[in-house]
């Protein structure tokens, strides 16, 4: 994700009339972006990311908090139980030895329903750039018996704008009606200001049992 890079592309912004204001009220904008697509413990959340985004630090981001709100949500467990059916029906077939398991493709995880954009998965990730799932401390009693162990995914993503994200966003009208200049005003924070986009880091962890019957 660039930063910094005044893009040729994006030259149609340097027009637009948030492209003069000064850095507190474009991060201010950020703000009321963050808070009128959030809500409860994701409004923190979501302002804690802008402040890290807003300060150019660039360091990695990960929240207790967010990893809950992943594990409950809807999206995730559909994606678990999809996933879950892979990985049962793979290790069926090297009996339940994992250390004959080949990698498994993994699909990506995305948070875009209404509720999403409006409590705060939709402006804080929205969609996994990249996903990982491993098991760990695996044991089974043999034949016919039962496999326990852990399945932590790890889910990535890029905190940050790309042109094509404004040409999507920037004539938004919900829920406010100047939601499109302040996505464009994350835009020129990022590719113009002192703002640096980061990586998220999600994690969660799943104790299961499977029947090797």
């Amino acid at each position: 994700m660039q930063f910094a890079d005044r893009p040729v592309k994006a030259k149609a912004i340097e027009s637009d009339a948030v492209f003069g204001l000064s850095d507190e009220a474009l991060s201010g904008n950020r703000v009321l972006l963050m808070k009128s697509l959030s809500v409860g413990a994701m409004q923190q959340v979501a302002l804690a990311m802008q402040k890290q985004f807003a300060d150019g630090t660039g360091r990695g981001f990960e929240s207790a908090t967010l990893n809950q709100e992943v594990q409950a949500n809807p999206a995730f467990v559909d994606y678990h139980q999809k996933f879950l059916a892979e990985l049962r029906n793979a290790l069926r077939k090297v009996n339940f030895d994992p250390l004959r398991l080949g990698l498994l493709p993994m699909a990506l995880l995305n948070f875009s329903s209404f509720w999403d954009k409006v409590t705060g998965l939709g402006i804080t990730v929205h969609q996994v750039w990249a996903a990982q799932a491993s098991m760990r401390y695996y044991s089974h009693a043999g034949a016919g018996g039962v496999a326990k162990f852990e399945l932590e995914y790890i889910f990535y993503d890029h905190f940050g704008l790309d042109w094509e994200d404004v040409l999507k966003n920037g004539e938004r009208r919900f829920p406010q009606y100047h939601t499109g200049d302040f996505f464009k005003c994350w835009y020129v924070m990022q590719h113009y200001r002192q703002a640096r986009p980061f990586v998220t880091t999600m994690r969660v962890r799943m104790p299961l049992s499977l029947a090797q019957g």
